[in-house]
């Protein structure tokens, strides 16, 4: 009986084991999982009139990975 219970303890910690590798994998490969950022133009971050209407400009620029208005105007005058 006692066997029984060490493979059932060994099997369910080697599926833990088998399941954190699926889950984590092995090591630090997070700079090929990002994706190339590349700057927007200025009618991909042209606010829609839904989003003036209801006052949202600001956020629907940080959403959709525009700089904010500031930064636009800043870099506009230099």
């Amino acid at each position: 009986m006692m066997k029984k219970i060490r493979i059932l303890f060994a099997l369910s910690w080697t599926f833990i084991a088998l399941g954190a590798f699926a889950v984590f994998g092995l090591g630090d490969d997070n700079n090929q999982d990002k994706e190339v950022v590349k700057e927007k133009t200025a009618q991909e971050c042209e606010i829609p009139a839904f989003a003036k209407a209801i006052g949202h400009e600001e956020l629907w620029l940080k959403h959709n990975g525009c700089p904010p208005t500031k930064e636009q105007e800043k870099s506009r005058k230099e």
